[in-house]
């Protein structure tokens, strides 16, 4: 008799899980989170960069609200909570 051997499951978490952990383990550890989308000229389709770490100076922050503040009128919008 042989013997059979399992394929593993693909272990990978599903996005919106992966997405929320990324977010929580920088929010515990007080990183910067930034999700962004592009379009990809080549195949049209939207892709989804999430990022975290150190990334943005106190003074970038500045920048990126007054450029979100000035697009306001095309859609666009940004969320501040405070946090303890």
């Amino acid at each position: 008799m042989t013997i059979r051997k399992m394929r593993r499951k693909n272990a990978e978490k599903p996005f919106h899980e992966a997405v929320t952990d990324l977010l929580f383990s920088a929010m515990a550890n007080h990183e910067d989170f930034i999700l962004t989308y592009e379009v990809n000229p080549s195949t049209s389709k939207k892709e989804i960069h999430v990022m975290s770490g150190k990334l943005i100076s106190s003074d970038l922050l500045g920048t990126f609200k007054a450029h979100v503040a000035q697009q306001l009128d095309e859609g666009s919008g940004h969320h501040i909570r405070q946090m303890e």
